[in-house]
């Protein structure tokens, strides 16, 4: 067992910092970059423990990247979530013109996620959907909304906090962990 430790800390010890500055190249952010790293050198690891691997630092290499690029895509579909959700349309349209030769499953997941967004907000509280729509969809800010609804601004915080929270959960499918 001793033994296993060991040649888990030499790996470390040799491919870590490399590995941190080509995940950070991605992510541009040092935790996620870390825990990137993390998790990569413990998949490679596990590997050599299985196979005999001929290229650890390919193989290693090969694991950042795509769960760089994983998080990469997560973020986008984050970001995506909480821009105004009237822009679907225009970025499904976008989406159509620069990949025209290529079947992109990111449509079908973004009208899934339309419809899943709309049917959740059709269970919320009326004040909570309302607020969050204001914010969302109309791009309303948040002074305006507490002004217009008659609530204080932490009350339209407390709102779209729940909205988002709702939303996470029923979209859970959808995201992928960092």
């Amino acid at each position: 067992m001793k033994q296993i430790v060991q040649h888990f800390d030499q790996l470390f010890k040799e491919y870590h910092y490399r590995s941190f500055l080509f995940a950070k190249s991605f992510v541009h952010i040092d935790a996620v970059a870390e825990d990137i790293t993390a998790d990569a050198l413990m998949v490679t690891w596990l590997r050599m423990q299985e196979e005999m691997l001929s290229s650890p630092k390919s193989f290693l290499l090969r694991v950042i990247r795509n769960k760089a690029l994983d998080y990469l895509k997560h973020q986008r579909i984050h970001r995506q979530l909480i821009e105004p959700l009237d822009n679907w349309d225009e970025r499904e349209m976008q989406l159509r013109i620069d990949y025209p030769n290529k079947v992109n499953e990111e449509q079908i997941f973004l009208k899934e996620i339309k419809e899943i967004t709309q049917q959740t907000l059709a269970t919320m509280p009326l004040k909570t959907k309302a607020v969050f729509e204001l914010s969302r969809q109309h791009d309303v800010s948040g002074k305006e909304i507490a002004l217009q609804m008659g609530i204080s601004l932490k009350g339209v915080e407390y709102h779209i906090t729940k909205a988002l929270k709702v939303l996470t959960v029923s979209l859970k499918d959808y995201m992928v962990a960092s």
